[in-house]
């Protein structure tokens, strides 16, 4: 499986630290495990072209799109990286992976800043958008 940028943005340090501690590696660095989403915040998820979003509350993500609009549920499995949090789980039959990093994130679409980036990989297919926590909410106008 390839992974694309924004996941290996986000999970570079994590791989670095892993590959440090082989060879006999004389030195070590840890970084500090990404700690700006707290587990029990609610993540919400968005992305354009193809328009698609999520919200992860207590380990379920709901997942919608223009063709779906109710939405499917899957249990995810989270975990946190140096650069940003993971989750990964199976929605409808295919594995679903989800990197969450800082920086500031534009829909291209609204005048709304989010305080994190969004890469997803669902099947064959990779997506990017932003997100938002209830602890850390986006800036600029609601969208009815």
């Amino acid at each position: 499986m390839s992974l694309t940028k924004p996941f290996l943005r986000f999970f570079a340090p994590l791989i670095v630290v892993i590959a440090s501690g082989c060879g006999g590696a004389t030195e070590r660095r840890i970084e500090p495990v990404f700690d700006a989403i707290a587990p029990q915040e609610t993540v919400t998820l968005s992305g354009t072209e193809p328009f698609w979003s999520g919200v992860i509350e207590g380990g379920v993500l709901t997942w919608t799109t223009p063709e779906d609009l109710d939405g499917t549920r899957a249990e995810l499995s989270r975990f946190a990286g140096n650069g940003g949090i993971g989750w990964s789980g199976e929605l409808g039959g295919e594995r679903i992976d989800i990197a969450v990093g800082p920086g500031p994130c534009s829909d291209g679409m609204s005048d709304r800043e989010y305080p994190f980036n969004a890469a997803v990989r669902l099947g064959d297919m990779s997506l990017t958008g932003c997100a938002y926590t209830d602890a850390s909410p986006f800036s600029g106008p609601e969208i009815p």
